[in-house]
């Protein structure tokens, strides 16, 4: 009577370990963009809102994200700054710039962080623009 018993409290124990360790994988995973954005510039690569391509307003500014909470886009001898957070639970990054740039404006939101890495960091909001990406690229 023993045996079975012990057997199945076993295998039970097996499988709560291994459900318990994917979930808390799937909690702790993070797609942070703070590691890649706070080192060195970037430029916009991709600008879209409901689906059109505004990425040519962006040409020629430079982005710095500072650990923190700055953001400064640079273009000539114009320097414009702003403030940044990033949400890791909810993969989010919000962009304030203070200015009245209608350009700079665009990227005033709370963006959805759909991939981070060394090289680009990409962005969605079709929340309140249905197709809103932004793409940035590090120079």
């Amino acid at each position: 009577m023993k045996k079975p018993f012990l057997l199945f409290t076993l295998k039970c124990t097996v499988i709560l370990y291994f459900a318990a360790c994917t979930g808390i994988n799937s909690y702790t995973s993070s797609l942070a963009a703070s590691p890649y954005v706070t080192k060195g510039t970037w430029k916009v690569k991709l600008l879209t809102s409901n689906n059109n391509d505004e990425t040519v307003q962006l040409n020629g500014y430079d982005l710095t994200f500072s650990a923190t909470g700055k953001i400064t886009a640079q273009k000539n001898n114009e320097v414009i700054t702003g403030n940044w957070s990033e949400n890791e639970i909810e993969k989010t990054i919000n962009i304030s710039f203070d200015t009245r740039n209608p350009a700079l404006e665009k990227l005033n939101n709370n963006w959805d962080i759909s991939t981070a890495s060394d090289n680009s960091v990409q962005l969605k909001d079709d929340e309140h623009s249905p197709g809103g990406r932004l793409q940035i690229t590090s120079l």
